[in-house]
């Protein structure tokens, strides 16, 4: 059965825009940490409007904002992407995702949507989406969001992972790039200043082992229950990456096959192509650690975080 809206959790450097790449492949719009928000990039049919817009104003305020459509076209999209942004902040929420406390939503909006059943949210959002999150904190999630979910699997789950080792270096990386203050969260603003004013990669190494706050590791601990829970669908960034990051072309059916099952659109499966998952992105390289950890950086990996190495995922020595 195909389902129109998934949540991938995917931790800080674990390669989440090669993921997100499969799942565009496969016709679903990405939301939240890898898109815009809930808002589709262009305005949708008038009629797969109508589910949002009912939700937010009403069934005759809806149904009088179509009929004027002809003459008031703009009014109609105006209502709909407000309604949109609104929606996003309370899938945030009931994600348990940081939000801002000033919005430019409107709280009228906000209010009916979050007083909506969990089941009713997915079929808001017209076509296909694909809810991105750094974590699923169970402390932070929404509780009726946690009990909709276990007593009825959707929207399915997909947890996607990486060596830890990896995923330090891949952070690192990132953190010591120049990147968008707009578009960054702002713990993430504040370690690129930490990680770079740092004078070389093993003095980093060295902090992000030691620091407690660094991005991706906390994250890691709080989601450990997803490896576990027998609906939860696992895919590691070392299947997916494929030949051309150091992975494997069996791998990489693996982890397409591991989305399908999980109810991903099952006719795209064909258009998903190697060049697909593919970018040019050093950080994307299975095994990277290797080029950067010295023995001390290992042993203070198993003494600070010796809970994650049980998880981190590995080739088998045939290379599959």
């Amino acid at each position: 059965m195909t389902v129109t809206q998934v949540i991938v959790v995917s931790l800080p450097g674990s390669g989440t825009p090669l993921l997100a790449d499969l799942t565009s492949a496969l016709g679903y719009l990405s939301y939240g940490t890898m898109g815009p928000g809930a808002r589709p990039t262009r305005a949708p049919e008038i009629v797969a409007m109508r589910p949002l817009l009912t939700a937010a104003h009403g069934k005759d305020e809806a149904e009088l904002l179509i009929k004027r459509a002809a003459d008031e076209r703009d009014a109609l999209d105006t209502a709909f992407r407000e309604a949109a942004d609104a929606l996003w902040r309370v899938w945030w929420m009931r994600l348990g995702q940081p939000v801002a406390v000033a919005s430019p939503a409107d709280p009228g909006l906000e209010g009916r949507l979050a007083r909506l059943p969990d089941a009713e949210l997915p079929g808001l959002l017209p076509g296909h989406g694909c809810w991105y999150v750094d974590s699923l904190d169970l402390q932070r999630a929404d509780a009726g969001f946690l009990r909709a979910w276990q007593t009825g699997g959707r929207p399915p789950i997909v947890f996607h992972h990486r060596d830890v080792r990896d995923r330090i270096v891949s952070q690192i990386r990132s953190l010591s790039r120049p990147g968008d203050p707009a578009g960054s969260p702002p713990e993430r603003l504040i370690y690129r200043d930490i990680v770079g004013a740092l004078p070389t990669m093993d003095a980093k190494i060295t902090f992000a082992l030691t620091d407690p706050g660094f991005p991706g590791m906390e994250e890691a601990r709080r989601c450990q229950w997803l490896l576990h829970h027998p609906a939860v669908t696992v895919i590691t960034h070392e299947d997916l990456a494929g030949p051309a990051h150091g992975g494997t072309a069996r791998g990489r059916e693996r982890a397409v096959a591991q989305l399908l099952g999980a109810g991903l659109t099952a006719s795209a499966a064909e258009s998903v192509t190697a060049a697909q998952l593919h970018r040019e992105d050093d950080d994307l390289t299975v095994g990277q650690w290797r080029d950067c950890f010295t023995p001390a950086h290992e042993r203070l990996l198993e003494q600070r975080h010796g809970d994650l190495l049980g998880a981190r995922p590995e080739l088998s020595p045939s290379g599959d």
